[in-house]
């Protein structure tokens, strides 16, 4: 019936056109498939073929018995088609084959996004927040505390204090290493002009959610990326009941190398879940995530494929710097700033050069596709998906470094939108820590003891620093200060742990502004010290953000805080060159 619909004679197939023919014909003469006979034809496909047809936008028509003629979707489809050999003999608008794969096969494809981790490797999925055991060591600990408290405040109190101080030491030590890296990102942003034809296609992901406000910007920054276009598979990701924004997307004319994926509305609707979807229409060997706000470097895209091509198939993803467009905006800009330029420009080099866990940042990093899809994508379910892939890859034997490459964003520069972010961000700490701690001998054999010291830095400490560390340390200097002429009535015990509280803070506090210091230098920032001095006040407002966080886990776990951009006054004054 398709045959005959495209002006095939159906008993004979191809009668009239002679094989040589069919390839060399020009994709705009070809006929096009209707809605519904790509719809018959994509019910018929077999998993290699649909997998085919979703990533090349390729499938065939007739079978006899093995595929023999095919349809394509697009400039790029025919090109691979002629490249492989296949015959194409009808086509269909871009438009059509995404509504008849919606039709077909949107179900599967979501329930893969969306719980293909959790049922293929369910030890991975932040879907459960505990285990029974888990479970079982929390109530146990929280009876024993209450207990305790009851029973003998003082020694409770004392006990914590020295736990915790001893901890937060413990931490104090792993940012020491951004202070005294001398490291640089380990590949660098040199590149030779490449062969075009000897690139790898490279897919670049760009999840957006009402995000009308950057879209224009954003669609200039991905215009500037230096790379061949025809290597290019560029996917804007948009949610199916955000019709702002697909409307928005439609009114722009796409080059061909734009492509856009419609996620079905589903739960939870977070950005890995957006993302594993669209890795089904992935054509590219590596992968990149931007966000909507983001200006990458122009060549960015070079340098990853340049880290790549000289690591070993074990590289599975690198990762670009991330800074702001906007650090001096106000004083949270310029304290995001500070946080950022430590954590890109000096501790992930040095992690990646001691070959631990990276905490990856949810933009701008790199991967290779087949590694990706070898650690099961994203966990749709955790809201800090990027740190909890590092780590993934890490306990996978996969490694992962950074590159020497930049990606502008906007820098949070209102209160309230800083806080719902860094209440996602805590929140998905605290998700990806519970994860990963469900088998400790597990653990310990797949990342060594100081794997296991980092994952505790950058998760369980993170969160517990930004829900204790600020009211510790208050009660510490309260405690040395205020009451200091009663120190020698409360004991030795407590005496060294107000002690050891102070210290720890002091401590932190110094690291802290030597650290940001040193970051500064390397963005060539000079000064800002009122800012480094009161840093005390930005660990407040973490303090706010992470009993948000810690309400937001027992209430909403999956719950995706929505960040929203284009906030700002400032533009980036950085020209953008083609």
């Amino acid at each position: 019936m398709v045959l005959a619909d495209l002006g095939f004679d159906s008993a004979s197939g191809m009668a009239g056109y002679a094989p040589g023919t069919i390839a060399d014909t020009p994709r705009h003469v070809l006929p096009q498939l209707s809605l519904h006979d790509t719809m018959v034809c994509l019910k018929r496909l077999a998993p290699d073929e649909l997998d085919l047809a979703l990533r090349r936008k390729v499938f065939p028509l007739v079978w006899s018995p093995e595929p023999e003629l095919f349809v394509c979707s697009g400039e790029s489809a025919f090109a691979f088609a002629v490249k492989q050999g296949l015959r194409c003999i009808a086509q269909v608008e871009r438009e059509t084959f995404h509504e008849a794969v919606r039709r077909t096969h949107a179900e599967e494809l979501l329930a893969e996004a969306t719980d293909g981790l959790r049922l293929a490797r369910p030890e991975f999925s932040a879907y459960r927040r505990f285990t029974g055991p888990q479970a079982a060591v929390g109530v146990l600990l929280t009876v024993m505390l209450a207990a305790g408290l009851l029973l003998s405040p003082s020694l409770v109190i004392t006990v914590c204090g020295w736990v915790l101080g001893l901890f937060f030491l413990s931490l104090i030590g792993f940012r020491a290493l951004a202070l005294f890296s001398n490291v640089s990102p380990e590949y660098s942003g040199e590149r030779p002009i490449p062969d075009a034809q000897s690139l790898p296609v490279y897919t670049v992901l760009v999840p957006l959610f009402r995000e009308t406000a950057v879209l224009e910007k954003l669609i200039s920054a991905l215009a500037c990326l230096r790379y061949p276009n025809e290597k290019l598979d560029i996917k804007l990701i948009l949610e199916e009941d955000d019709w702002h924004m697909r409307r928005a997307v439609a009114s722009f004319d796409l080059p061909g190398h734009f492509d856009v994926i419609v996620v079905p509305c589903g739960h939870p609707q977070t950005k890995p879940r957006a993302l594993n979807f669209a890795l089904h229409f992935a054509k590219g060997e590596l992968l990149t995530i931007y966000d909507a706000e983001d200006v990458p470097d122009p060549d960015q895209l070079l340098v990853a494929e340049n880290a790549f091509a000289k690591a070993g198939p074990a590289l599975a993803c690198v990762q670009a710097s991330l800074t702001f467009h906007n650090p001096n905006e106000n004083w949270l800009t310029r304290q995001f700033a500070i946080e950022y330029g430590v954590l890109f420009d000096l501790l992930l080099p040095e992690l990646a050069n001691e070959g631990l866990p990276l905490p990856l940042g949810g933009t701008s990093n790199h991967f290779r596709v087949a590694a990706l899809r070898d650690a099961g994508g994203w966990d749709a379910w955790n809201v800090t998906e990027d740190a909890d892939l590092g780590l993934r890859f890490s306990r996978m034997g996969y490694e992962t470094g950074t590159i020497d490459s930049r990606t502008y964003e906007e820098a949070n520069c209102r209160l309230r939108n800083w806080i719902k972010q860094r209440a996602r961000w805590l929140k998905g700490f605290l998700h990806t820590w519970l994860v990963h701690m469900r088998d400790l001998p597990r653990l310990r054999a797949e990342l060594g003891l100081s794997g296991m010291w980092a994952l505790q830095a950058y998760t369980a400490g993170v969160f517990v620093s930004a829900l204790l560390y600020p009211p510790l340390t208050l009660a510490a200097i309260w405690q040395v200060f205020v009451n200091g002429s009663s120190l020698p009535g409360l004991g030795i015990e407590r005496q060294l742990a107000a002690s050891l509280c102070l210290a720890v803070f002091l401590t932190g506090y110094g690291l802290a502004i030597a650290a940001g210091r040193r970051a500064l230098r390397r963005q060539g920032i000079e000064g800002w010290w009122l800012t480094l001095l009161t840093m005390p006040a930005y660990w407040m407002l973490m303090f706010v953000a992470a009993w948000l966080a810690l309400w937001q886990f027992v209430t909403q776990p999956h719950h995706w805080n929505k960040t929203e951009h284009g906030i700002s006054s400032m533009t980036r004054r950085t020209t953008l060159h083609n």
